[in-house]
């Protein structure tokens, strides 16, 4: 439960940090209200893709120390 506060608090940590970090620059071409909530949009899409691409990876990384557990196995039936 402890690991996963610290997760989500980081992950809406990464998300200010986005929101704030794109907010001034929006700023430039558009209205307050507007920037705002364009970084706001954007940011939650960073912030989904950046999930997905962790999970993917975890998956893979299973998979390959499946893969090598098989080999081991292979290995000494030889």
């Amino acid at each position: 439960m402890a690991q996963k506060m610290i997760y989500f608090s980081f992950m809406f940590g990464v998300w200010l940090v986005y929101v704030w970090s794109m907010f001034p620059i929006f700023l430039l071409f558009m209205s307050l209200g507007q920037s705002l909530h364009l970084a706001m949009i954007v940011a939650s899409v960073l912030i989904f893709l950046f999930i997905i691409v962790q999970r993917t990876f975890r998956g893979l990384h299973l998979i390959n120390q499946l893969q090598k557990i098989f080999e081991r196995k292979g290995r000494l039936l030889n």
